[in-house]
């Protein structure tokens, strides 16, 4: 009877050390399961920011208000408005030019104004709104000014006053395109602006204290092209002032290729390349010590993107605009802006506007992280 009792005893103490083990990992798998569950469904049912489809040529962000502002090509220039970025919703606004300025006329046949950019001058308390008319596929082109005490169409000292040309260009004649322009302040006060275009590659100018071309310093600089011909697809550029392994300088963003556009769609073979240089007026190098002057640059931004946090896949990103020192998501403080093409969208048109983190590398170079994360 013992030897019976014991193996009997000892079995069931078997078989209650499995199911207890048994149980333990059950309950380990019913602990982890869940987590998983909900960081797929938060993967699968993070939705695109509300309000801003159909942004093409988007310019920086802007605060004014205790709004945040962004403008893009069409119409009279194109507005958008949020009052917290972080809750993904923006508003359209009105045009910013309702009535057009006449001289458009010479320029855009179809009376149209493009890739707009705005900055905040303190020398004269005003917003300052750079942008562009032109007869497409053609280097007739204008660039030009208009400004503002505030962005916000609620304030009652709302009213953009237009300050025409800035530098303009015409077919067979220039050997520059006055379009997609880009206002960059030096650290020592002085304004100066990029621009170019598909001919000639990309220029820069000093701008006096109205904001329009220094003709006391009428320099025209060479900063890029993607090729030794007059006719090449680079455009969009953007200059920003910088520190690369503690020495001061300014990183040149610049788009290789053809744009995001409802014609275009998934086939934009936008990608955005940097350069750095110690003076505004260049030479830009690349990582490998290539003047972007001759066709050098290193992908900032590449053509394509996925992203698990909202599943999208981001084509064709183009016309950055970087934001420093501001905790848009309430901790990180630098971030890139840009236009692209959504994949798949919704709907016929998958232009957006999107936001990434800005970091640096371990050589000091800009790289584009994590996607914003807005609430939802």
């Amino acid at each position: 009877m013992k030897p019976n009792f014991f193996c009997t005893y000892l079995f069931s103490i078997t078989i209650l050390l499995f199911l207890t083990v048994s149980c333990a990992k059950d309950k380990g798998q019913a602990v982890e399961e869940p987590e998983q569950e909900q960081e797929k469904k938060e993967t699968e049912t993070a939705p695109p920011m509300s309000g801003i489809t159909g942004l093409k040529d988007t310019s920086r962000l802007m605060r004014s208000g205790g709004k945040t502002f962004c403008y893009a090509t069409g119409g009279g220039i194109r507005m958008v408005w949020t009052s917290s970025i972080e809750s993904g919703e923006w508003q359209s606004g009105p045009d910013v030019f309702p009535e057009r300025p006449g001289w458009w006329a010479d320029y855009s046949p179809i009376n149209i104004a493009w890739a707009p950019d705005v900055v905040w001058d303190e020398g004269s308390s005003e917003f300052r709104m750079y942008y562009c008319a032109s007869r497409l596929g053609s280097s007739t082109s204008a660039i030009g000014l208009a400004v503002n005490s505030t962005l916000d169409p609620e304030d009652p000292d709302y009213e953009w006053e237009d300050k025409g040309i800035v530098i303009s260009s015409e077919e067979n004649v220039d050997d520059f395109n006055a379009l997609d322009p880009c206002p960059v302040q030096r650290p020592d006060g002085e304004w100066f602006l990029s621009f170019g275009s598909h001919f000639g590659g990309i220029k820069l100018i000093k701008l006096n204290e109205e904001g329009k071309w220094d003709q006391e310093d009428a320099e025209i600089s060479d900063l890029a092209r993607k090729a030794d011909t007059f006719r090449n697809a680079i455009e969009a550029s953007s200059v920003y002032p910088g520190t690369k392994e503690d020495e001061d300088g300014f990183w040149l963003f610049v788009n290789w290729g053809t744009g995001n556009s409802i014609k275009n769609g998934e086939d934009a073979t936008y990608e955005v390349k940097m350069g750095w240089s110690t003076d505004i007026r260049g030479p830009y190098l690349d990582k490998e010590g290539n003047n972007l002057y001759n066709g050098g640059g290193t992908v900032f931004l590449a053509n394509q993107q996925t992203f698990e946090w909202d599943g999208s896949t981001r084509i064709a990103p183009g016309h950055v605009g970087i934001i420093r020192n501001e905790k848009l998501d309430g901790t990180h403080p630098d971030w890139v802006s840009y236009s692209y093409w959504l994949k798949n969208p919704p709907g016929q048109n998958g232009i957006r506007m999107g936001l990434q983190r800005l970091t640096s590398d371990e050589d000091g170079w800009p790289e584009a992280g994590e996607l914003f994360r807005y609430n939802y």
